[in-house]
Parts: structure tokens; sequence; C-alpha cells
């Protein structure tokens, strides 16, 4: 009674044995279509590796570079404004002495008047005086030489004005090395989960970024002068605290 039982039993099983073949004969192309993909996957992975190592060997001394940019630019621009301090200095001395021979021309305008007056009896006198001031008078072309004096200071403010576009770019340029820094810090990392790399060999890429380093990021350069008024009154406060408010001003 047991026998044909078993018999059934066993055909079932077989019959089960067969169902899971049948499911493997199907499961095995999906299986060796992903050991194919892996196995074409492994050289993409194996370059990604190598360009990602290779660009963060090259990322520091990018950011070296842009470092470096800023400093000659900083020196050169500070170099100018020294060139253009002194001329500014020159033109202050030139326009005080300009300023006192005007005076004394217009001194001596007003004695020849006051002679000529005196003289207006003796007309050989009264005509040498008048030819003498015709010669003589250079009030007019001492007050157009300090209108050009004028504008070669106005010239030189503006010069001035104009290179705080070194400032300016030297912010964007530390954003910019901020954002290398990021980036370099986040190709470590995925260096980090393709292969082991040894923690002190990412410490001598990593790019020197200091703590208390301060940019701006929207710096934009422009002609307006009031902020630069303001830094100027700031600095010019005889060593008076400055508040918040003002400084917070200067950089809106």
């Amino acid at each position: 009674m047991n026998r044909p039982a078993n018999m059934t039993e066993l055909f079932e099983k077989l019959n089960d044995l067969k169902s899971v073949f049948r499911y493997g004969q199907k499961l095995i192309p999906i299986i060796q279509s992903l050991i194919d993909f892996m196995q074409e996957t492994v050289p993409l992975l194996e370059n990604i590796n190598s360009s990602i190592a290779d660009s963060t060997t090259k990322i520091p001394k990018a950011s070296n570079q842009i470092a470096d940019v800023t400093e000659a630019t900083e020196l050169a621009t500070t170099e100018i404004l020294d060139i253009v301090d002194l001329i500014n200095s020159d033109i202050d001395s030139i326009e005080k002495d300009l300023k006192g021979l005007t005076e004394r021309e217009k001194q001596k305008s007003k004695i020849i008047q006051k002679l000529t007056e005196a003289v207006k009896d003796n007309p050989e006198a009264k005509s040498l005086l008048i030819n003498y001031e015709e010669l003589n008078n250079e009030y007019e072309e001492l007050n157009s030489v300090l209108s050009v004096l004028q504008k070669i200071k106005n010239d030189a403010y503006n010069i001035t004005l104009s290179l705080q576009v070194q400032d300016i770019t030297s912010q964007q340029l530390s954003a910019v090395n901020h954002l290398i820094s990021g980036v370099q810090n986040k190709l470590s990392l995925l260096l980090v989960d393709f292969q082991e790399t040894n923690n002190d060999e990412l410490k001598t890429m990593k790019i020197a970024v200091p703590d208390d380093a301060s940019f701006n990021p929207e710096a934009r350069y422009g002609k307006d002068v009031s902020q630069q008024q303001l830094a100027d009154s700031l600095v010019n406060n005889n060593g008076f605290r400055t508040t918040q408010d003002e400084i917070d001003k200067l950089f809106s």
C-alpha cells in the first residue's frame, strides 16, 4: 500500500527537480550576461580609477598656479599704486607752486592797471605798460596748466579706482581655489572607494587652504566710489572702533 504512494512522491520530487533545471537553464544566460558585463566594466572602472588618480595629482598644481597668479597680480597692482601715489604727490607739489604763481600774476596785473591809470597823462609810459602787460601776463596760461594738472589727477584717481579689479580677481580666484579643494577631496574619497589608497599619500596631495581665508565669490567690479570712500573713512578713523554695521555696509 505504501509503495505506490512512495513512487508518486518520488515522481513529484523528480518533476520539481525538472522544473528547477528548466529554471536554471533560463537563469544561466542571465548570469552569463552579468559575468560578461562585469568583465567589460572592470577595465572601464580601472580607466576611471586611473583618470581620477591623475586628476587628483594635478589639481594641487593648478591650485598652486592660481595662488601664484594671485600673488603676482597683487604685487604688480601694489607697484602700480605706489607709482600713482608718487605721481599724485608730484602733481600736488607742482599744483601748489602754480597756484602761487597764479596769485602773483593776479597781483602784478592789478599793479600794472594802477600804474596805467597813474600815467594816463603820459602816452608813452602808458603804451609801454600796456605792452608789458601783454607780454608778461601769464595768468591765463597758468590757469590752463592747472586745468591740465587737475585732469591728470582725475585720471590717476580713475586708475586707482580701476585697480580694485585686482581685489575682485583675488576674491574670485580664492573662491575657485576653494571649489577646487572640495573637488580634490571628493576625488580622493573616490580613490579610496576604488582601491585602498595610502592615507599619507592622500595627505600629500591635499590642497592647503587656510582655515581663516576669507573671500567673496560674488565680488564684482564697478565704478561706484561710495564703497571706496567708506573704506577710506574707516581706515582714517584714528583708531576708533569700527562697528559691525559699518563693516557689513562696506561689503554689502
